[in-house]
C-alpha cells in the first residue's frame, strides 16, 4: 500500500514540474505530458500501479472535467 501510494506520489510531482516546464516553455500541457511519459518509459525502473476503474472515475476525472469547463468560452 505504501509503495502504490509513494509511485502515485512521484507521478503527480511529475505532472507537477510538466507543467511548470510547460507553463514556461508556452506550450501545450498535454504535449508536456506525452513527452513526460515517454522519457519516464525508458527508465531501467518501471511502475507497477494498478488503477481501478472507479479510482479513476471519482478521482482523477472530476478534476480535470471542472478544469475543463473552466477554459471552456
Amino acid at each position: 500500500m505504501t509503495s502504490d501510494l509513494s509511485e502515485l506520489g512521484l507521478l503527480l510531482f511529475v505532472s507537477a514540474i510538466v507543467a511548470i516546464v510547460t507553463r514556461r516553455l508556452r506550450m501545450p500541457y498535454t504535449v508536456g505530458l506525452v513527452v513526460a511519459g515517454i522519457g519516464l518509459s525508458f527508465l531501467p525502473g518501471h511502475l507497477d500501479l494498478q488503477l481501478s476503474k472507479d479510482l479513476i472515475f471519482s478521482v482523477f476525472l472530476p478534476p480535470l472535467v471542472f478544469e475543463a469547463a473552466l477554459y471552456i468560452s
